[in-house]
């Protein structure tokens, strides 16, 4: 349950930065989508790594994994978000929504399985 709570507070984080950047600062979309994913792919790994995890501290190797794990989510993310924008002009807001649902999806399915399982003997 805290690695749901975890994500939700994330998404949450992760759409007020989007919104800096595109709304304040002024970005295009394609770039601030990928700076706020990554941003808070850094964060929810440390987060996570400890929190959800137990360990006392992170490592590169869990690091590599994990930031690995995530580009698939993270292609996912980026490409609904501003395909939807670009394509069907969706607003924005409504496309991180439907991207950090799709990349949520895709991390079920990769993350929880590579990133954290027990190796293999």
């Amino acid at each position: 349950m805290s690695w749901f709570v975890l994500g939700v507070v994330a998404a949450v984080v992760e759409l007020a930065l989007l919104r800096v950047l595109v709304e304040i600062v002024t970005w295009p979309l394609a770039l601030a989508t990928a700076v706020a994913a990554e941003t808070l792919i850094l964060a929810k790994f440390v987060i996570a790594d400890r929190w959800v995890f137990g360990h006392a501290r992170p490592t590169i190797e869990r690091l590599v994994r994990y930031h690995g794990a995530c580009f698939g989510a993270l292609l996912v993310y980026w490409l609904v978000v501003n395909g939807l924008a670009t394509l069907v002009e969706t607003p924005y807001v409504v496309g991180f929504v439907l991207g950090t649902a799709a990349a949520f999806a895709w991390s079920l399915f990769s993350n929880f399985r590579w990133v954290w399982a027990v190796p293999w003997s």
